[in-house]
């Protein structure tokens, strides 16, 4: 897999930094074991900590514009003067999609001011925290059993019929983790229900080669369930549809 080379800008400090202060570049690798793309919307945040507080000293973000694989490179800059002589410190990296941290570090991975470059931090897949029903406003909205723990084969995207080559399927589990083939990728999401009545969240999945008309089926399928606004349950036969109504795919209960 290509190495992807992500440099995160400075983060500058709101306090008097003296014009002499000289840099200390943190570089380093940033690697995730799932074999998976990550969300178009991703972004990279490399945190300076103090240890064993944990308080953080400097910090800065970049865009991974969807193209990124693990190995992430990265490359931080901190001013000199506010790293404290004979402190310990480490390296927390995030990987997240909007609001939701997709990948981070637990611990801090410790690193050595002296000789700041070549760290390699391990991230790990961060799974959305159960809500805690306190802090629900309004009581969550339920879905239909009859859409819930079933497997469901995609027979049309945006009104075509899927290549007869290709097996889509779909399926949403009971607390709402949704997923499976794309024709050639395994993907994972997440259902949501309320307003809009069905919506799903940034798709992750696998990086498999394939022919490229099925690799742009199962694009048009992840573009479908991403403008999902609702949908339409008839006995064995659903429809994804958009805000308007618009049926985006077609699938039918497996046997």
């Amino acid at each position: 897999m290509s190495l992807v080379r992500i440099i995160v800008a400075l983060l500058t400090f709101a306090l008097a930094i003296p014009a002499m202060a000289e840099d200390i570049t943190f570089a380093g690798l940033v690697t995730y074991r799932e074999r998976m793309s990550l969300p178009s919307n991703a972004t990279l945040t490399i945190t300076l900590v103090n240890l064993p507080g944990g308080h953080r000293i400097a910090g800065a973000n970049a865009s991974l514009g969807g193209k990124a694989g693990s190995p992430i490179q990265f490359t931080l800059n901190v001013r000199s003067d506010v790293i404290a002589a004979g402190g310990q410190y480490g390296l927390v990296a995030e990987i997240s999609s909007g609001d939701h941290v997709v990948f981070r570090n637990t611990q801090p991975a410790l690193v050595d001011v002296a000789e700041p470059e070549g760290n390699v931090i391990e991230v790990e897949f961060f799974p959305p925290p159960p809500h805690d029903p306190a802090e629900q406003v309004t009581p969550p909205v339920e879905a239909p059993d009859a859409l819930l723990d079933v497997l469901w084969m995609v027979t049309s995207i945006g009104g075509e019929p899927v290549l007869p080559q290709t097996e889509v399927t779909f399926s949403i589990a009971s607390d709402h983790r949704a997923g499976g083939n794309g024709g050639c990728n395994n993907y994972f999401t997440e259902a949501s229900f309320g307003a809009p009545p069905l919506a799903f969240g940034p798709i992750a999945g696998t990086r498999m080669a394939c022919d490229g008309v099925v690799l742009t089926q199962e694009a048009r399928f992840f573009a479908a369930l991403g403008a999902t606004a609702g949908y339409d349950l008839v006995g064995d036969t659903l429809k994804l549809v958009d805000a308007a109504g618009i049926p985006l795919a077609g699938l039918v209960r497996s046997p």
